[in-house]
């Protein structure tokens, strides 16, 4: 296919793309990395590229794409592109009520809890955090799953760059917490860092979770967010497979402007209409206030 750019003309910050230089953008990167940015909405996806094209100081969409053949820039790219969650304890109401499921929750074995795109640390530890607090840490393995090396990385390590304490802080008094928030991290170089005795049996998965195998035991998936990227098609595609990879009774979670999309065979099971939080059919897994 022709390509649709001048590429005489100098693109700055992504300011000069239209739609058609979008969708052929996105369509270079789905190729390229397997992912499915050709069906997120083109909006996002201008704003998204401006940013990426300053970040990498890129003139004009040739190189881009040129860039886009080797594997050091794809990891480059699986870093910058997504958008960081931006707090901790983020909708105090859904961890609160998350928090009253887990106190309720009763299971045999251990399970998974998986974060299927999860692209900064913060949901993850305030997962942590929680069942910490709820004396059940030691009943979860935690999956987490992103495209990008360096940000597994960090989670890892239970680094967050952009630590809004002031704001985390709060959301953990709104969600009354048991403990004291400073006492779960410390700063280093200015950079927060999750105490190490939380951050015990996380496992990470490198790749793009629609083109690897779903863990097994997986008895609570978060992913919040994430569909509001994706068209209907993606959100379908995204909602099967996770709904398949639940233990019966177990749940998963959506961001609150999210709808679930429709899944074939079975209707979810709403436990929280507000913090879009449902349950799949079954006993595996039993919550006695669910």
């Amino acid at each position: 296919m022709p390509s649709i750019f001048n590429t005489d003309i100098v693109v700055s910050m992504g300011s000069g793309f239209g739609i058609k230089e979008v969708k052929e953008l996105s369509s270079v990167m789905e190729e390229s990395t397997g992912i499915p940015y050709g069906h997120m909405p083109v909006s996002f996806l201008k704003r998204r590229l401006a940013y990426i094209f300053k970040k990498h100081n890129i003139r004009n969409p040739e190189t881009f794409k040129q860039m886009l053949e080797t594997e050091v820039y794809r990891e480059r790219l699986a870093y910058d592109f997504p958008v960081d969650t931006t707090e901790m304890f983020r909708d105090p109401g859904f961890w609160r009520y998350l928090r009253s499921l887990l106190k309720s929750m009763v299971i045999s074995d251990r399970i998974n809890v998986w974060f299927p795109e999860v692209s900064s640390g913060e949901e993850v530890f305030s997962f942590l955090i929680i069942a910490k607090e709820l004396g059940i840490r030691d009943k979860f393995n935690i999956i987490c799953q992103h495209h990008s090396e360096e940000r597994l990385e960090e989670i890892k390590r239970g680094v967050l760059f952009n630590k809004n304490l002031s704001v985390n802080n709060s959301n953990y008094i709104r969600i009354e917490g048991s403990g004291v928030f400073e006492n779960y991290y410390s700063l280093v170089d200015n950079v927060f860092i999750l105490k190490e005795f939380l951050l015990k049996d996380i496992q990470t998965v490198h790749g793009y979770f629609l083109n690897n195998p779903a863990p097994d035991e997986t008895g609570i998936i978060i992913f919040r967010n994430k569909m509001l990227y994706y068209d209907k098609e993606v959100s379908e595609t995204c909602a099967r497979k996770l709904w398949d990879s639940l233990l019966p009774g177990g749940i998963m979670t959506i961001g609150a402007k999210e709808q679930m999309p429709e899944i074939s065979g079975e209707k979810p099971e709403y436990l929280n209409t507000k913090e879009k939080i449902f349950k799949k059919h079954g006993f595996e897994i039993n919550w006695n206030n669910g």
